[in-house]
């Protein structure tokens, strides 16, 4: 069999990570799969409850020998396919390099060769992270994803080598978030859009493509956090971020991080209600760049995950990046000369600008992203795409839709920021329980400080949910099912592959099989739609629940149990 041609992926190579082409056929994402064993899990478990035992985790035998395993896997495999001629190899040749990762942890890494050597590498890297193997793969451009050819070289290479070294995605010890090109969502009001999409789609991060946890949480996961999210979208579409309203951004307010936030009585005239920013491009990227820094400063640093934790000399929970515990994460909106948010590195310093220039497109950093972190592990290659795909189109979806309304209120918000009222009238005692412990808790993440009875919102979510009455379960579970099909169909209106055939197909097995129970037992009317899927749940029950991962491969019990 001749070797397949590698044009149609590398044609785009000269174009994806150019910071001015903002298309969505000229994106490109970040992939960060993470696998787990039973053994990795409680190590990480064991370990870090003793002195010292998190740096001796990573310096662990088992688990340096298991990645490096994982990568001597990935390489005999592909060498296997170019010895085979599979039509998946994409690239000519690979190597496999032991470097550190910024925190000096070892890593493994896999350089893919081109037969064309000006085209540079490709890189897949694999490190360790707490309870886990991770992936990083970046950038990755967009065309790519509708190759099946590339998906076949993830389905073999990414995913096969760990679940053929025992490891395997789960839920409650790992994910599968991604991160997309900033410069896509810079135009227009994407921005904004995607953050009051995700308002109004909170089960997404719930329910259906992630599980409630600190890691990932909501915007809309207490009644602090949601006011915060749409007072800074209220401040952005008066046009309180417009440079003709609030005076140009420069690159000095990128270094120093400050001047992002909006002004509070902004001269009418600055936006358009469904064109977002009015004015040159320059303006519509200042716009829109100030608006994603405040956002970062503004909403996501209320009530994120872990916030009680916040301390300087905490390397996950620095105050600074404290706010990176949520559904979505602007930390990476950054331009060149700033400081790497991880490594403390500047960012392409050779092309840092001067302080003093008119902050403009051409300095935003080659890897500024928008993360997508409400992401659970996938299974498949063909999951993990499939996810992606439905958010990007998602986007297109909001392009050719902008200005959604932010719904002031959802049935979802009884396990939200209502979730205490509904305990309060359902459940009290297990109110008051949960507060006794939040106070302990709060002061033990806290180091003391914090004498608190804050509940932590996915504690509430569950415990709301079991407490509320079976129709009005029901009626929750039908909001969520009804808004995610919706939300798909929507979505598929703008893939721009050909053959398309059931939007459902690959995203109907993500529906949290507790929703079509309580749905069952509330004997409620469902819309047509609804109820089909209802209906190929229950034919095809086994093979949709293989399709997701387990929850926990050391003995964790789901929350939605019990």
């Amino acid at each position: 069999m001749p070797k397949p041609s590698s044009a149609a992926m590398t044609r785009v190579l000269a174009r994806f990570k150019r910071t001015d082409t903002t298309s969505f056929e000229d994106a490109w994402v970040g992939m960060e799969p993470t696998f787990q064993s039973e053994k990795s899990i409680k190590k990480w478990q064991k370990m870090a409850a003793e002195d010292g035992g998190e740096d001796a985790y990573f310096e662990d035998e088992y688990m340096l020998e298991t990645q490096k395993d994982v990568a001597k896997a990935m390489v005999k495999r592909f060498k296997g396919a170019l010895d085979k001629k599979e039509d998946w190899r994409c690239f000519a040749a690979v190597d496999r390099e032991e470097d550190a990762d910024p925190w000096k942890v070892k890593r493994q890494n896999l350089h893919f060769r081109w037969d064309d050597k000006a085209l540079g590498d490709f890189e897949i890297k694999l490190g360790l992270d707490p309870e886990t193997f991770e992936y990083s793969i970046k950038p990755v451009p967009v065309a790519w994803f509708y190759d099946e050819r590339w998906v076949r070289f993830l389905e073999e290479i990414v995913w096969g080598a760990p679940l053929s070294q025992g490891l395997a995605p789960t839920i409650a010890h790992g994910g599968c978030q991604f991160s997309v090109s900033a410069k896509t969502f810079l135009t227009g009001s994407l921005l904004a859009d995607d953050i009051a999409d995700k308002l109004n789609h909170p089960e997404l991060s719930t329910w259906i493509m992630d599980w409630p946890n600190p890691d990932d949480r909501a915007f809309r996961a207490t009644t602090r956090r949601f006011a915060a999210f749409r007072s800074v979208l209220d401040s952005y579409w008066a046009g309180g971020f417009h440079p003709q309203a609030k005076g140009a951004l420069t690159a000095e307010s990128c270094f120093l991080d400050r001047g992002f936030g909006p002004v509070p009585a902004p001269p009418p005239g600055m936006m358009d209600p469904k064109e977002g920013p009015l004015g040159e491009a320059r303006d519509v990227f200042q716009t829109n760049f100030g608006f994603g820094r405040a956002v970062r400063l503004q909403a996501q640093i209320v009530h994120p995950g872990y916030w009680q934790a916040a301390h300087p000399a905490e390397e996950g929970y620095r105050a600074d990046q404290i706010m990176r515990y949520g559904e979505g994460n602007l930390n990476r909106l950054q331009i060149a000369g700033e400081w790497h948010v991880k490594s403390g590195k500047p960012l392409e310093v050779q092309r840092a600008p001067a302080p003093e220039q008119i902050l403009d497109s051409s300095m935003l950093a080659t890897e500024a992203s928008w993360e997508n972190r409400a992401q659970m592990g996938r299974t498949s290659a063909r999951d993990f795409v499939e996810a992606m795909l439905l958010y990007l189109h998602r986007a297109r979806w909001l392009a050719a839709h902008p200005h959604p309304t932010v719904k002031a209120t959802l049935l979802q918000d009884q396990l939200l920021g209502g979730a205490e009222e509904t305990l309060k009238k359902h459940a009290p005692k297990a109110l008051e329980r949960l507060r006794q412990e939040a106070r302990k808790l709060n002061l033990d993440s806290s180091r003391g400080r914090l004498k608190s009875e804050w509940i932590e919102p996915e504690t509430l979510q569950w415990t709301a949910w079991k407490a509320l009455p079976a129709g009005e379960r029901g009626a929750v579970a039908r909001e969520v099912v009804t808004r995610f099909v919706e939300y798909v169909e929507e979505a598929a209106s703008c893939d721009p592959r050909t053959k398309r055939g059931d939007p459902l197909e690959w995203h109907r097995h993500r529906i949290h099989p507790s929703l079509w129970k309580a749905i069952l037992d509330a004997r409620i009317e469902l819309k047509p739609e609804v109820r089909r899927e209802m209906e190929t749940f229950q034919e095809r029950r086994k093979e949709l629940l293989a399709r997701r991962p387990v929850f926990s491969l050391a003995g964790l019990q789901p929350p939605w149990e019990g």
